[in-house]
């Protein structure tokens, strides 16, 4: 599975928007994005550097493909994405 910018950029769009009504956008990406997967976690628990950086979130990508999950840079690789909350 492949995730496109086009996509990338819906997702940090929507996730701009969703800040403003909630504090966990997950179940929200979630219903807007069904074929990807989504994991939340706080930016202090991930020493990888991020995919994209926004306001209130970093985001990484996720590659699942093989038998250990792992963060990749690589969009053609991820399979899902951890949206982290940054530490202000």
């Amino acid at each position: 599975m492949c995730i496109s910018t086009e996509t990338l950029n819906e997702i940090e769009v929507a996730l701009n928007e969703f800040t403003l009504t909630t504090n966990n956008p997950i179940p929200l990406l979630k219903g807007c994005f069904p074929a990807l997967n989504f994991v939340r976690l706080s930016d202090k628990d991930i020493d990888e550097p991020p995919f994209r950086s926004l306001d209130q979130y970093n985001l990484y990508l996720l590659d699942a493909r093989e038998h250990c999950v792992h963060i990749t840079s690589n969009p053609s690789e991820a399979t899902g994405v951890v949206v982290a909350q940054r530490s202000l």
